[in-house]
């Protein structure tokens, strides 16, 4: 069965009714049919492959819980985006949170943070430097970036999934490549 196909079937009023009503098979069902598509989402957003089973197995855990108020209004697949997007917020606070409580030990200490070693591959020294500057943008920046320029959302999607008005994810989404254009060095054209 084709990743789609699979979609589709999940997304079945019965499939959905079942899961609603605690179906163990429901909800397997669905978490098989998405759980690639998430993590590939929340690495996107993170860029922490270390961070991706844990972030995805929250997302899960979110969406089951909350399945039973699921009125349809969504399809099921932007409604697991913005809850993945939500986890992966909580989880920016607490890296930053976590990156302060580190150097302030480091000040006190003395010490010297210590460099991550570069990559072999060239592909791989590209990527690195791509989610280093896309940690440094805003979350709201980064996040419409993902949404639209990696997740391939259109802005309708994107709105929806992110919860702001269609404007907001289009100006959010230029400002980031201006940014990260400029991060990389990359000559940035206003089309």
């Amino acid at each position: 069965m084709t990743p789609r196909a699979a979609v589709r079937d999940v997304e079945s009023a019965a499939v959905l009714a079942a899961a609603q009503d605690g179906d163990r098979a429901a909800q397997a069902a669905i978490f098989e049919a998405y759980k690639d598509r998430v993590a590939r989402q929340v690495f996107r957003m993170t860029g922490d492959a270390s961070s991706v089973d844990d972030l995805v197995q929250e997302v899960f855990i979110s969406a089951f819980s909350a399945i039973g108020r699921f009125r349809g209004d969504a399809q099921l697949g932007t409604w697991l985006y913005t809850i993945a997007a939500n986890r992966v917020r909580n989880w920016w606070d607490s890296q930053r949170r976590r990156r302060r409580r580190e150097d302030i030990a480091s000040a006190r200490a003395g010490d010297d943070p210590v460099a991550t070693p570069e990559a072999d591959f060239e592909a791989t020294q590209q990527r690195e430097r791509l989610y280093r500057a896309l940690g440094e943008l805003p979350d709201k920046l980064r996040e419409s970036f993902v949404a639209r320029a990696i997740e391939g959302m259109n802005l309708h999607e994107a709105s929806a999934a992110l919860g702001v008005p269609i404007s907001t994810v289009s100006y959010r989404t230029r400002r980031a490549e201006q940014l990260l254009c400029a991060a990389l060095g990359i000559p940035w054209r206003d089309e």
